[in-house]
C-alpha cells in the first residue's frame, strides 16, 4: 500500500512524540532516589538507543522531504515546457484557431487566423466580430458564438470568408472551455478549408455519380492502357490515378497471370463479352489481390467497359480463414465475437487486459463487465450496430479484476444472418489520461493568459516584456502611448533608440548601460528610475520614472525582462508650480535669501545623489 506524503510526516511525527516521551521517562527514572543502581546501565542503554532512534528518523522525514521537493520540481518544469510546445503548436498549425470570452471579445489567434482577417494577436484582443468584419458576417458568428454557450456543446458550421483569390469555403468547429471549476468561460474555434474539396465533389457529380460511388472497380480502357478508373480502383489496387493511367495495364498484372490476361483482351476485341475472368494484380504495396471481371467491349470506339471486384477472400478462403484464426490468438489487440448479451470467443488479449479468466469472461453477460455510467450507451451502440451501421471508435470504460477502470475503443461489425457481432479494440486508458492531463495544462494555460493580458490592458503605467535576445515581444497601451508607436515589435529595448536622455537637470546625458532593461536582463533589479525623456524630433519632453525586473526560468536563467514606465510630467510640472508659488510668497512675508540659496544647495545635493 503507497503512503501519501503527509501520512508520512505524521507518522514521523507520533514515533518522534513516543521517543521523546520515553525520554522524559528514562529522565525522572533517573532522578528517583529509590531506583534500583543496578537498572543504571539498562537505562543508559535505552536512553542512547531512543537518541539513535530520534535521529534516524529525522534523517528518514529529511530524505522523505527531499525527494518531494525534487518531484515536484521536475513537475514544474514539465508543466512549463507543456505550455511552451502548445504554444508552438497553436501557432505553427495550417488551421486558424481562435479563442474568445462568451461576451465575444477575442482573447487569442494564431498567425493563420491574422492572415486570413488581416488583423495580428495584439490588434484583436479585446475586440468583437463587429469591431473588423461586415455587420451581417459578424451577426452571423455571433449567433453560432451564442449556440455553443446554450448548447454547451461543439458546434459545426460552413462559412464563406471572401479573400484575394476569390470567395473559400471553411469548415468552422466551435467548442465551449471550461475553467477549473466546470463554469465555461470562453469558446474556442478551429476552422479548416474545404474550398478544393467542395471544387472536386462539384466535378464528381458532374461527371457521374454512379461512376464514382461505386464500391466496386469500374474502368474504361483500350486494349493496352486505362483511359478512366474510379475511386475504387484506386483504393483496392493502391496506385494513385496517374500511375494507372500512365502505363500499360499489363504492367500490374501478375506475371503467372499476363498471358492468360491477354488471350481474354484479344477475345473483347472481336467482340465477345467477358464474365468472371479472374486475374491476379500486383498492388502499390506489394500485396497480390485477385480480380473477378465482367467487361464490355465497344467494337465501334475500340473502348472496353469494365466492372470488377476484389475476390481475393473468396478465392483464398480457407488459407484466409486459418491465418486469421492464427491472428485471433495472436494480436495485441482485443478480438472478440460476441451474441445479443455474451461473448462466444475472445482472444487472450482481451483476458489480459481486463484479469479476468476466460470461462468467467464467457460466463457472463458482458454488460456486467462495462462500467456502470457507460452500460446504457453501450446498448445503444449494440443495437445500431444490429441494423446494420457500423461501429467505429466507439469507447467506454471496463471494469478489471483488480477493480481499476479501463477505456477501451472499439471498431465492430454484425453478421446479419447470425447475428454475430466481430469487434475490434484497443487499451487506450493511459491516451485518455494524457488527454485529460493536457487540457488541464491547456486551460492553465488559459486562464494565466486572460489574467495577464487584462493586468496589462487595465495597468495605469507602461509595461514593456523583452525576450533574452533584447526583443520587445509585448507592450501594453501605455507603452505604445508613451512611445507613439503602435506594433510592439517595432519597440526597441533600448529607449535611448527612440529618445535622448537626460538626469533631471536636462542636461546631464544617462548613460544608456544603466537603464534598467539592460540591468534587468543582467540579472539585476531596479526601482524608480529618474530620467527625463527628450523627442527631439516632436520637441517634446517627458519626466519618467523606470523601474526593470528580470524573469527567471526554472533554471534560474534570465529569460526575458519587464520594464514599468510611469509619466510623471504632470506631477514635476504641478511641483514647479507650486515652487513658485511658494517662492512668490516667501519673498512677500520676508524670507531671506540665505534660506534660499540653503534650499537650493540641499537641492543640488539630492541631483547628484540620484
Amino acid at each position: 500500500m503507497k503512503i501519501s506524503f503527509e501520512k508520512k510526516i505524521l507518522l514521523g511525527f507520533v514515533i518522534n512524540v513516543l521517543v521523546i516521551m520515553a525520554s522524559g521517562w528514562v529522565f525522572i527514572s533517573r532522578l528517583d532516589e529509590d531506583r534500583d543502581p543496578a537498572m543504571d546501565s539498562l537505562l543508559e542503554w535505552i536512553e542512547v538507543s531512543l537518541f539513535v532512534l530520534s535521529i534516524s528518523l529525522l534523517v528518514v522525514v529529511y530524505f522523505i522531504i527531499h525527494s518531494q521537493l525534487k518531484a515536484r520540481k521536475i513537475a514544474d518544469k514539465l508543466l512549463f515546457d507543456n505550455k511552451q510546445l502548445l504554444q508552438s503548436i497553436i501557432d505553427n498549425t495550417s488551421n486558424p484557431i481562435f479563442i474568445k470570452k462568451i461576451n465575444g471579445e477575442y482573447l487569442l489567434i494564431n498567425k493563420q487566423f491574422g492572415d486570413l482577417f488581416e488583423i495580428s494577436n495584439d490588434q484583436i484582443v479585446g475586440k468583437t466580430d463587429h469591431d473588423f468584419l461586415p455587420a451581417a458576417a459578424a451577426d452571423a458568428y455571433r449567433n453560432s458564438d451564442i449556440e455553443v454557450v446554450k448548447k454547451l456543446r461543439e458546434l459545426k458550421t460552413e462559412e464563406t470568408i471572401q479573400q484575394k483569390d476569390g470567395p473559400h469555403i471553411y469548415i468552422a468547429v466551435k467548442f465551449p472551455l471550461y475553467d477549473s471549476t466546470g463554469r465555461i468561460y470562453a469558446i474556442g474555434g478551429i476552422s479548416t478549408d474545404i474550398t478544393e474539396r467542395k471544387k472536386m465533389e462539384e466535378s464528381l457529380d458532374a461527371s457521374g455519380k454512379f461512376f464514382n460511388m461505386s464500391a466496386e472497380m469500374m474502368i474504361i480502357a483500350t486494349s493496352t492502357k486505362f483511359i478512366k478508373v474510379n475511386p475504387a480502383t484506386i483504393k483496392i489496387l493502391g496506385y494513385s490515378e496517374e500511375e494507372l493511367l500512365s502505363q500499360p495495364f499489363l504492367n500490374f498484372v501478375y506475371q503467372e497471370d499476363k498471358n492468360n490476361t491477354q488471350g481474354e483482351v484479344i477475345k473483347l476485341e472481336s467482340g465477345t463479352v467477358t464474365t468472371q475472368f479472374k486475374n491476379r494484380y500486383i498492388c502499390k504495396d506489394g500485396s497480390i489481390k485477385w480480380i473477378k471481371w465482367s467487361t464490355f467491349p465497344d467494337v465501334k470506339t475500340g473502348l472496353l467497359y469494365a466492372v470488377a471486384s476484389d475476390v481475393t477472400q473468396l478465392v483464398e478462403n480457407e488459407e484466409s480463414l486459418k491465418a486469421a484464426d492464427n491472428f485471433f490468438n495472436i494480436s495485441l489487440e482485443i478480438m472478440i465475437i460476441a451474441s445479443r448479451e455474451k461473448f462466444e470467443k475472445i482472444n487472450p488479449a482481451m483476458v489480459k487486459t481486463l484479469g479476468y479468466a476466460e470461462a468467467d469472461l464467457l460466463k457472463h453477460p458482458f454488460l456486467d463487465f462495462v462500467h456502470p455510467d457507460d452500460k446504457e450507451n453501450t446498448q445503444k451502440e449494440i443495437e445500431t450496430l444490429r441494423k446494420g451501421s457500423l461501429t467505429l471508435e466507439f469507447k467506454n470504460r471496463w471494469i478489471c479484476k483488480d477493480g481499476t477502470i479501463k477505456w477501451l475503443v472499439w471498431s465492430a461489425v454484425a453478421e446479419p444472418t447470425t447475428g454475430l457481432m466481430y469487434a475490434v479494440a484497443r487499451d487506450i486508458t493511459e491516451l485518455i489520461k494524457l488527454e485529460e492531463e493536457q487540457q488541464l495544462a491547456i486551460d492553465d494555460l488559459y486562464e494565466n493568459e486572460e489574467k495577464l493580458r487584462l493586468i496589462l490592458e487595465n495597468i495605469g503605467e507602461g509595461v514593456i516584456v523583452a525576450n533574452a535576445d533584447k526583443k520587445v515581444v509585448m507592450a501594453n497601451y501605455v507603452a505604445n502611448e508613451i512611445f507613439g508607436i503602435e506594433k510592439d515589435d517595432l519597440i526597441s529595448s533600448n529607449i535611448s533608440d527612440h529618445f535622448e536622455l537626460y538626469f533631471p537637470d536636462e542636461k546631464t546625458i544617462f548613460p544608456s548601460q544603466n537603464l534598467p532593461m539592460e540591468r534587468a536582463l543582467n540579472g539585476e533589479v531596479t526601482n524608480d528610475i529618474d530620467i527625463v525623456l527628450w523627442d527631439s524630433a516632436k520637441r517634446e519632453k517627458k519626466r519618467v520614472l523606470i523601474s526593470g525586473r528580470p524573469l527567471i526560468d526554472l533554471d534560474n536563467n534570465v529569460v526575458a525582462a519587464v520594464v514599468t514606465i510611469k509619466d510623471i510630467s504632470k506631477y514635476k510640472h504641478l511641483e514647479e508650480e507650486l515652487k513658485k508659488t511658494e517662492t512668490k510668497y516667501r519673498q512677500l512675508i520676508g524670507f531671506r535669501k540665505t534660506e534660499e540659496k540653503k534650499e537650493e544647495t540641499n537641492e543640488e545635493d539630492n541631483k547628484k545623489q540620484i
